[in-house]
């Protein structure tokens, strides 16, 4: 059984690929389905595993952008917003159909705007779901950091009763690296490491980056961070 599994698990990693993702991992969620549905919609109670699909946001869009000027003219903001996200969505939706003509249940969710916009939530959180798969950890910015790119990918999940080889999540420290922090404009980062029983509230001020996106397309806790940043790609 664990044979076929592993081989199903490869072929959805092989698929997923395909599609032109770059970070792909698989999550027992099992023990997390009463946190994550705190933190998002209680719909995740449903289904015990999830795909995690992440998308390297281009260096230069990062690299580049300029987070004070007006989000309707920044390619920063176009890029992850109507473009990255909007591929994910695609691909997450080819992933479903993929599972479903394997006899599975699954249900993509959208990796765009949450639909919460005071705390920032969505239907499920993708960087703790991306962490649980093994993908990477969760550093201090709140942001889920690769090995590879750091910050700098954009997630959304599959959920699904498939059987499914998971991945162990990675629980590597930001340590004295205050980046993120320093670099933001409005101090809504804590300087706190994540810890799965603490709320978002103990190391990001919701509310505060909230009110300051709505205005501008910021990303400098994405930008600063040193985790992937210079890196030769091949």
């Amino acid at each position: 059984m664990n044979a076929n599994v592993n081989e199903f698990t490869k072929e959805l990693e092989i698929y997923c690929k395909q599609k032109g993702i770059d970070k792909v991992g698989f999550a027992d969620l099992t023990h997390a389905k009463v946190f994550l549905a705190s933190h998002g919609d209680a719909v995740v109670m449903g289904y015990p595993r999830a795909v995690s699909i992440g998308m390297r946001i281009n260096d230069a869009i990062v690299d580049n952008h300029d987070p004070d000027e007006p989000r309707g003219k920044s390619l920063y903001w176009h890029h992850i917003y109507d473009v990255v996200s909007v591929s994910l969505n695609f691909v997450a939706y080819d992933v479903s159909r993929w599972l479903a003509n394997k006899g599975w249940n699954s249900l993509p969710v959208p990796a765009s705007m949450p639909y919460n916009l005071k705390t920032l939530q969505g239907v499920i959180s993708h960087k703790l779901t991306a962490h649980l798969a093994g993908i990477g950890w969760i550093g201090k910015s709140c942001l889920l950091l690769t090995p590879e790119f750091g910050p700098r990918v954009s997630f959304t999940t599959v959920l699904t009763d498939a059987p499914l080889s998971v991945g162990i999540k990675k629980d590597k420290k930001c340590g004295k690296c205050t980046s993120c922090i320093d670099a933001c404009p409005i101090g809504a980062l804590k300087d706190v490491e994540f810890s799965v029983e603490d709320d978002v509230e103990a190391r990001f001020d919701t509310a505060r980056c909230s009110e300051y996106r709505g205005k501008h397309p910021c990303g400098l806790c994405v930008s600063s961070c040193p985790v992937g940043k210079n890196v030769k790609r091949r």
